[in-house]
């Protein structure tokens, strides 16, 4: 009877932890989700009508516009000291930007991914060439790395995205691989290999679906990390070259004016900063879900 009831209540325990639990990470993931979906959909609707938002072009010079403070008729941002007006270049830097982070952190992830796999699956002579080319690249700050890949490639949007990409690979490849080097040792990886299922067959059956998780969440709280530093390679005028603009440009233009016109460099900061965060909640609530965490 007493081993009864002792069963009972820590069935009744149990139930009670998955239950908060549960309420956490739901309340978690609406959080998240609500914040990104608020930013990042507001972001793309204005996009969408930039025109009816605003009657100028991004690039085009208004000489007798020059330098209109916040709350000006048309142009409620204000505009630079060439008369361009800044709501326009913002919404114009919308769709870049938002590339600059999405596409170098998918490329990232899925070769790093690649690297990883093959690096874990082979062991031996092949792990160790291509884990040393990796610890080289880290023993550098990814920031040098990737203004040292723009330097070679010359400055252009496709080579910042390129040059964020290869600098981010090198993290991307230790993580994958130590995940397999764990999975590798497990029991269904033993079964496999005793079946006589090859290396390849092992990677794209029993490895790679248990890692995808893993890249998803990498790859999404990269996200926000390549978008920072895209903008950043364009301040240093290595990214987007004009007459194409981007949030990293118009941080580096409104640099110069911090004391009189302070709007022209804190905007496009805090749009580069709420989009990272976006990415940085999607990551996170991805992490508790697909990765098991437990939030005590």
């Amino acid at each position: 009877m007493e081993g009864a009831q002792a069963e009972t209540s820590v069935a009744v325990r149990d139930w009670r932890f998955a239950t908060r639990r549960a309420r956490r990470t739901s309340g978690r993931s609406i959080f998240a989700w609500s914040v990104a979906g608020i930013v990042l959909g507001t972001l793309l609707l204005a996009w969408v009508f930039r025109g009816q938002i605003s009657s100028y072009d991004a690039s085009t010079v208004y000489a007798d516009r020059s330098a209109l403070p916040m709350g000006s008729a048309g142009s409620p941002l204000g505009t630079d000291v060439l008369g361009r007006d800044l709501t326009a270049r913002i919404l114009a830097g919308i769709p870049i930007s938002l590339l600059f982070g999405v596409i170098p952190a998918a490329v990232g992830m899925i070769v790093g991914m690649a690297i990883g796999l093959v690096a874990g699956v082979k062991g031996g002579a092949v792990d160790k060439v291509i884990m040393a080319v990796m610890d080289v690249l880290l023993a550098f700050p990814f920031i040098l790395v990737a203004i040292l890949a723009v330097t070679v490639l010359g400055p252009s949007l496709r080579n910042a995205m390129i040059a964020v990409t290869l600098a981010v690979l090198p993290k991307n490849a230790r993580i994958i691989r130590a995940e397999v080097l764990s999975l590798r040792e497990r029991d269904f990886i033993l079964a496999a290999r005793l079946a006589g299922a090859g290396d390849f067959r092992i990677l794209a059956r029993h490895l790679f679906p248990n890692v995808a998780a893993i890249g998803l969440i990498v790859g999404s709280v990269d996200v926000g990390y390549m978008i920072s530093s895209t903008a950043g390679l364009s301040f240093l005028g290595l990214g987007v070259q004009p007459p194409d603009v981007d949030w990293g440009t118009l941080i580096s233009d409104g640099g110069q004016y911090i004391t009189t016109a302070p709007q022209l460099a804190l905007i496009p900061s805090l749009l580069v900063a709420l989009v990272s965060l976006s990415f940085v909640l999607i990551g996170d609530d991805l992490r508790h879900r697909l990765g098991g965490a437990e939030d005590r």
